[in-house]
């Protein structure tokens, strides 16, 4: 078991999910307030915004506060988008996963009987056909 948290979409309701959506859009807005934006039509930042949103739901609140905050020194001068930040959630998903202490599995020895214990068993399981 590596612990990593669920996909939010499988156990967050739909009230809940709204309220996860819309956490994600106020934290695109601020990240990407912080660069400089072109003016745009509502409806062409309300589509950046869904993108942000679909691209991101699956995740944590703190998985996505953590990939913002690493986005600002990992990317301070490059215009942030939905996909760069769902890398480092993954990014940091793997690291987490490879820093989980590794399940050690036993290895189980073949205890054999030794020669002239398996002669005998053989001897017998050999009678059994020859009666």
């Amino acid at each position: 078991m590596n612990n990593l948290p669920v996909l939010q979409t499988t156990v967050l309701n739909d009230d809940q999910l709204s309220k996860h959506r819309a956490f994600i859009a106020i934290k695109a807005q601020a990240l990407m307030g912080r660069y400089f934006q072109v003016p745009q039509d509502e409806l062409v930042k309300r589509d950046i915004l869904l993108g942000w949103m679909d691209m991101l739901q699956d995740y944590t609140e703190k998985e996505i506060t953590n990939a913002c905050r690493q986005y600002l020194i990992e990317y301070p001068s490059k215009r942030p988008h939905e996909g760069l930040v769902l890398d480092l959630i993954i990014k940091n998903r793997k690291r987490f996963v490879l820093l989980q202490p590794k399940k050690q599995i036993p290895i189980m020895t073949r205890k054999e009987p030794d020669a002239d214990k398996r002669k005998q068993i053989s001897s017998r399981i050999m009678k059994k056909f020859s009666e």
